[in-house]
């Protein structure tokens, strides 16, 4: 990957809803990121991580991120962009400053490196790999609400792992998008599955009809969820790009 020439920009509003689009690509660090356009910062947090893995993730994630959201404001090139952080730790574009105004989220998992890029909205994204080693049960009882520790409980064992990780990615990503993280009390908000199928929250201290939810297999080994706080306006589309900017 190289800065190369500036591509032409994704649309960021539906041109007949006027919705905000959601953009999300992705990348394997195998065969992605460029380190040039890191940071010295960046770099500087690439080089404390101690696997060879871990340091090609982090640079195939940080230039996914720069790379996408020049895609949506193409005058600025990737290695231009600066970020700060919220008072927990939310990361957001600090310049050079856009119209409108551009949010996003990133993850990464074992293999895979996620970006989210939309206009103004409060966003999330999480991956994570089907494959992951972990007890569903005790960790559902101790990092979920009790109605969705209950929901994999009930599951057949062989499928406990896969209801478990729909809760798991959805909430990751919620938790993101709200800037807590995990600050977020798991007894104060749940998602249940709604007559369509689609996820819906409840939540003590926020309106679950303002939210936005989807979740897809990106392969078949990655879970992706996002969320998308859409206010009382029209649904947002997400656009799922087949590969990195």
């Amino acid at each position: 990957m190289t800065e190369g020439t500036p591509q032409s920009a994704v649309a960021l509003h539906h041109a007949v809803t006027g919705a905000p689009l959601a953009h999300v690509w992705a990348a394997a660090p195998d065969s992605y990121g460029d380190g040039a356009l890191l940071s010295a910062e960046e770099r500087r947090r690439c080089t404390a991580l101690r696997r060879d893995r871990d340091r090609r993730l982090y640079v195939a994630a940080r230039t996914l991120l720069r790379t996408a959201l020049s895609r949506c404001a193409p005058g600025v090139p990737p290695g231009d962009w600066r970020f700060t952080t919220g008072p927990h730790g939310r990361p957001e574009p600090a310049g050079p400053p856009t119209v409108p105004r551009l949010r996003f989220s990133i993850a990464h998992a074992p293999g895979l490196a996620v970006c989210l890029v939309c206009p103004e909205l409060d966003c999330g994204v999480d991956v994570e790999v089907t494959d992951r080693a972990v007890d569903p049960v005790r960790v559902a009882r101790r990092m979920f609400h009790p109605r969705e520790a209950a929901r994999v409980l009930a599951a057949a064992p062989a499928e406990r792992g896969g209801v478990f990780l729909r809760y798991w990615t959805l909430k990751e990503a919620y938790g993101k998008a709200r800037g807590l993280g995990l600050l977020l009390p798991p007894d104060s908000y749940a998602f249940a599955p709604g007559a369509s199928g689609a996820f819906r929250l409840s939540a003590a201290d926020d309106d679950g009809a303002l939210w936005q939810f989807a979740q897809w297999h990106r392969d078949d080994r990655h879970l992706v969820a996002v969320a998308l706080r859409r206010g009382r306006g029209p649904d947002v589309t997400v656009v799922r790009h087949p590969g990195p900017p």
